[in-house]
């Protein structure tokens, strides 16, 4: 999945989240980031400290790749 604006990465948040079966409190806490702030970022409506969202995604097994001229 491309990502190129915060709702895409609330997008790749939530479908890693509902395929791994869990609510936002358990991913929350499996993350140690708040459900109210997973909620937000989900929905596009939070600007975001990336520190999280990597804890997001690593709690989910899902790795972030860069690359240029895409």
């Amino acid at each position: 999945m491309k990502i190129r604006t915060m709702y895409d990465v609330g997008i790749a948040i939530r479908s890693g989240r509902e395929n791994a079966g869990l609510s936002q409190q358990e991913l929350a806490d499996q993350a140690s980031v708040s459900r109210s702030w997973l909620a937000k970022v989900e929905t596009g409506k939070a600007s975001f400290d990336f520190r999280k969202v990597l804890m997001v995604t690593q709690a989910l097994g899902m790795t972030v790749e860069m690359s240029y001229g895409e």
